[in-house]
């Protein structure tokens, strides 16, 4: 289990910012439509819609983000309604909202029928919903899937199946089950930047995914194998010589409520 308040997740959070802009920018919130953002973490989505003027309430199960989050709001001077609480019951009325918006959130549902099901519940009639999906490809991808080989030859355990959120055609099944029509999906590419490939996974360490995994490998002695295994295929991958950069490729996958 993740305790996403754990570690430093604002690293990932300022990592992601653009991701969430682009969502925002898709979903088009308009002065005084509420939105809400699930999953919200520190606040990325929310801030920015409430930049244009929508009422927005912002979820998240983890309070010490939250508390960054309402931070944030007050620094830039917004109204937001952060508030904790499971995206799988999420403390917002039905049919309250115009907009959802969850960047990286819904897709960690340990149950996605169901998590579909809460955003059509709070979504108005015909309210859109912007959901953002990792593509299982690119740079980032492998070096997750080197550091889980290596937990996978230590726990002799296979990878936990995880609903496909890249694929559209399954996405929109499961939406329709639920009250949503798929209604456009596109592809985007976010930078990854940082001083070296070295630095960008020593600083992973702190993840919250990363800890929740870490006793497993530390019981093992394989904390210098995993580390290595990552960098190697950053390296390999790395766009910036005098640095580090490279792309993750994701989807938005956009929502009509029905």
């Amino acid at each position: 289990m993740v305790d996403w308040g754990a570690g430093n997740y604002e690293r990932t959070a300022v990592e992601l910012e653009p991701a969430a802009r682009t969502a925002v920018e898709i979903a088009a919130p308009r002065p005084g439509e509420v939105v809400v953002d699930v999953a919200c973490g520190t606040g990325n989505a929310a801030l920015l819609a409430a930049a244009s003027g929508a009422q927005v309430i912002g979820v998240d199960a983890a309070a010490r983000l939250l508390e960054v989050a309402r931070r944030a709001a007050a620094e830039q001077a917004v109204d937001v309604d952060f508030r904790e609480g499971d995206l799988l019951d999420l403390p917002v009325l039905d049919a309250t909202a115009d907009v959802v918006v969850s960047v990286f959130g819904v897709i960690f549902a340990g149950d996605p029928p169901a998590a579909l099901r809460e955003l059509a519940r709070i979504s108005g009639p015909g309210g859109r919903t912007i959901l953002t999906a990792w593509i299982p490809a690119g740079p980032i991808d492998a070096m997750l899937s080197a550091m889980g080989r290596v937990i996978g030859r230590i726990t002799q355990a296979p990878p936990p199946r995880r609903f496909p959120w890249h694929d559209a055609d399954a996405v929109r099944a499961l939406a329709a089950e639920a009250g949503l029509e798929l209604v456009r999906t596109t592809s985007h590419q976010l930078p990854i930047r940082d001083s070296s490939p070295e630095s960008y996974v020593a600083a992973g360490r702190e993840h919250p995914m990363a800890l929740a995994v870490r006793p497993v490998i530390e019981r093992a002695g394989a904390g210098e194998e995993v580390q290595e295994a990552m960098t190697a295929v950053l390296r390999e991958a790395n766009e910036d010589p005098a640095a580090f950069l490279v792309h993750s490729p994701y989807l938005v996958h956009e929502f009509r409520a029905v």
